[in-house]
């Protein structure tokens, strides 16, 4: 079972990178971030013709999320319980029976940015999103489910995952920008602490030199420079089934890409 997680960055505008990505891994499910677009015009020709069902969750311009998945889910749930219609289209998640016959439940999330420690908004509204999803999973599973959350999360969870030079590091926590603030991986610690391992960073332990968002701007990934902000995790009972990991530099290296890599995990 191989469990794919992409901000895609424009649906619309990317849809060679989304073939790429079947035709290279053929993934059972594929969890794609940053749509924009809205639900009345959702290219669901596009995602049929490469095999898939989709379910999406958008709006118009921004956000937005949406679920492929070759099998039929069992149930999908768009957004949190107490999301109203002025609500940022930011989370689906979906069921699946596996053929063990065991349910597996997955969370693909456009995690907000949250821009830096003293936005009044956006910051708030980061760690809302976070605890609401813990709120969630506290409410309504346990950590002995198979699980996946994944998605572009938007924090980098150690300093293994910064790649923009020691400078800039630096610079940003003084200014306290977003992305590896320490109370942004208390956020996502909690998360973990649930029952969750990040799947990738099991296999790479040491690795410093994986990235998955890269600075349109300054032309990041031609020099590597960027940030680990979209995971993959993993309940402990599902890790204990995890085969590989990876990170798609080659899809990200395409023309017109997306600024994030797949990244993707393969279960037995």
């Amino acid at each position: 079972m191989k469990i794919i997680s992409f901000n895609i960055n424009g649906l619309r505008a990317r849809p060679h990178q989304l073939q790429a990505i079947v035709e290279q891994h053929h993934p059972d499910i594929i969890g794609l971030q940053e749509t924009k677009v809205h639900d009345d015009a959702f290219p669901v020709s596009i995602i049929e013709e490469l095999g898939y069902q989709v379910h999406f969750h958008g709006q118009k311009a921004h956000y937005g999320v949406a679920l492929l998945s070759r099998k039929t889910p069992d149930a999908v749930i768009k957004g949190f319980p107490e999301d109203d219609e002025e609500s940022q289209r930011r989370l689906i998640i979906g069921r699946f029976m596996q053929e063990n016959g065991r349910l597996l439940t997955v969370f693909n999330g456009y995690f907000p940015q949250g821009e830096s420690r003293d936005h009044p908004i956006k910051f708030p509204a980061k760690q809302k999103f976070y605890r609401d999803l813990l709120n969630y999973l506290q409410q309504n599973h346990t950590p002995d489910e198979d699980i996946v959350i994944m998605g572009d999360m938007n924090i980098s969870s150690t300093d293994l995952d910064i790649g923009i030079g020691e400078a800039n590091r630096k610079r940003w926590l003084q200014t306290g920008k977003c992305s590896f603030l320490p109370e942004e991986r208390e956020w996502l610690n909690e998360l973990l602490a649930w029952g969750f391992v990040d799947t990738w960073r099991s296999q790479n332990p040491d690795s410093n030199e994986h990235f998955s968002w890269f600075d349109y701007r300054s032309r990041g990934f031609d020099d590597n420079r960027g940030l680990r902000i979209d995971l993959l995790l993993a309940t402990s009972v599902l890790q204990q089934r995890l085969q590989q990991t990876g990170i798609d530099y080659e899809i990200r290296g395409m023309e017109k890409p997306s600024d994030h890599a797949p990244i993707w995990a393969e279960f037995i």
